[in-house]
């Protein structure tokens, strides 16, 4: 019997193309003096993500389907995903960790980030509730 992939030609084209680029930036990484710590970040970083937070936002997610049932979950889920990124992307600036590297190197300071962070995340949710508003009043 032939095993079938499943997904789309486009999706496993899109998936071969992309293999050989992360095969480069792997050997850039292993060029390095740090590579061990770098690859070793990356490794756990997977771990953790599958482990831990992927069951932490599936169990958030079906919190929220059985307070918002229907379409209307996506209207929090968008701004959730994109304000959870953000988090991540800039949470040592967030958080304020690494302040005095950051400072030393760049000659700025961590000052605004959570206030912005805040601001932003606000005004995500705040798009898309009017966006709710918007779909629910047609």
């Amino acid at each position: 019997m032939r095993a079938r992939y499943g997904a789309s030609p486009l999706h496993l084209l899109a998936h071969l193309a992309v293999l050989p680029l992360v095969a480069w930036a792997l050997l850039q990484v292993a060029e390095r003096p740090d590579a061990p710590r770098i690859l070793l970040w990356l490794a756990l970083s997977a771990v953790v993500h599958d482990l831990v937070l992927l069951p932490f936002y599936s169990v958030l997610d079906r919190a929220g389907q059985r307070a918002a049932p229907g379409p209307a979950i996506n209207f929090v889920r968008v701004p959730a995903l994109l304000s959870g990124l953000l988090l991540l992307v800039f949470f040592p600036a967030i958080s304020g960790k690494g302040e005095p590297s950051f400072q030393r190197t760049s000659g700025l300071t961590y000052d605004g980030y959570l206030a912005r962070w805040l601001l932003i995340t606000a005004a995500l949710f705040t798009i898309s509730a009017a966006a709710y508003r918007l779909r629910g009043s047609r």
